[in-house]
């Protein structure tokens, strides 16, 4: 793995141990939150809500047709959330904002949503992503897998933490 990639790689290992903490008192899946909350009147599931309504301005999330900033749209009562839910809602939008659909675009085609994958499939083992039957490491795997680029390897990566990371009672 070129060193760039492992440099990347041990980042984003290190940001997720530290999120960890935060994200352990955690009790709320943003994927139950969307689809309760928000797929009445949106997309089914957010992945396929974020590409056509959203986009980034600067260091904002903002509605793509309104150009209203996020935080505030939701704080004000759309969808109803409390100030903990809209919290983990704008950090979920904003993750999947930021994969740019990578995982529809490359993935999908063989595989279940990355949610359903990362907590069907995948555990962590200390800081390492490994298969959960297969003890197989996912950084290498996806080295020969899935014509993924070094850069779109640690987006992945990234990806599929946060489901885990995300997941309740985690």
């Amino acid at each position: 793995m070129p060193s760039l990639v492992l440099a990347a790689l041990t980042l984003a290992f290190a940001v997720l141990s530290i999120a960890s903490g935060a994200t352990s008192a955690q009790t709320l899946d943003p994927h139950v939150l969307y689809e309760e909350r928000c797929a009445g009147c949106h997309a089914p599931h957010a992945g396929e809500f974020v590409p056509d309504n959203l986009a980034r301005r600067g260091d904002q999330i903002v509605g793509r047709d309104s150009g209203k900033e996020l935080r505030p749209f939701l704080a004000g009562g759309h969808g109803r959330l409390e100030p903990l839910e809209v919290d983990v809602m704008v950090a979920h939008l904003a993750a999947i904002l930021e994969a740019g659909g990578l995982f529809r675009e490359q993935c999908l085609i063989c595989h279940d949503r990355a949610v359903v994958l990362a907590r069907r499939e995948l555990v962590l083992r200390g800081n390492r992503l490994v298969g959960r039957y297969s003890g197989r490491d996912i950084p290498v795997f996806l080295e020969n897998h899935g014509r993924l680029n070094d850069s779109e390897i640690v987006v992945v990566l990234r990806m599929l933490e946060r489901h885990l990371a995300t997941r309740p009672g985690e």
